[in-house]
C-alpha cells in the first residue's frame, strides 16, 4: 500500500480543471458585480468603487490563472473573494452602514447577493483544495528527496587523539 503512496504523481489535468473552474467563478463573481453597478455609483460611490475593484480584480486574477498557476495567483483569488464576502456581510450587518450603504442593511435576500455568495463559496472552495493539494505535494517532493542518496557523499570526520 505504501509503495502506491510514493510512487503518487500529481493529476495535471485536475490541476488545470480547478484553474479553469476558478477562473470561470471569477469571472460569474465579476459579472454578478457589473449587473448591480449602476446602482451603486450614483447612491452609494465607495460601494461602487469596491465593485469596480472586484470587477478588475477577479478578471486579472482569472487570466492569471488560465495562464498558469502560481500561488500568488491562489492567494490573490481567495483575498479578493474574502473581500467581497467581508464587503457584503458588513453592508448589511453595521446599523449606521457601511461605507456610506444605509439601504442594504438588514437585506441579507437580495437575490445578487445570494448569489454572489455562492460563486465566493465555491472560490473559496477551490482556493483550499488547491492548497492542499500544494501541500500534500510538497510533502510528497521531501519524502522522495529524503529516499534518495545524495549525489555527493557526506564529509568524513576524524578524531585525533
Amino acid at each position: 500500500m505504501f509503495d502506491r503512496i510514493a510512487q503518487w504523481q500529481p493529476d495535471r489535468g485536475a490541476a488545470a480543471a480547478a484553474r479553469a473552474v476558478t477562473a470561470l467563478a471569477l469571472a460569474s463573481l465579476a459579472v454578478i458585480h457589473v449587473v448591480d453597478l449602476p446602482g451603486t455609483l450614483g447612491p452609494t460611490p465607495l460601494v461602487g468603487i469596491g465593485y469596480l475593484g472586484i470587477i478588475a480584480g477577479s478578471i486579472l486574477i482569472a487570466g492569471v490563472l488560465i495562464a498558469r498557476s502560481h500561488w500568488l495567483a491562489w492567494t490573490a483569488a481567495g483575498a479578493v473573494t474574502i473581500l467581497a464576502m467581508g464587503g457584503y456581510i458588513l453592508t448589511r450587518a453595521l446599523r449606521g452602514g457601511f461605507l456610506g450603504d444605509h439601504g442594504d442593511v438588514g437585506n441579507w435576500h437580495c437575490p445578487l447577493g445570494l448569489a454572489a455568495l455562492s460563486v465566493e463559496s465555491v472560490i473559496i472552495l477551490l482556493v483550499l483544495l488547491a492548497g492542499l493539494g500544494a501541500w500534500h505535494a510538497r510533502i510528497h517532493a521531501a519524502s522522495l528527496a529524503a529516499r534518495q542518496p545524495s549525489a555527493r557523499p557526506a564529509p568524513q570526520y576524524t578524531q585525533s587523539a
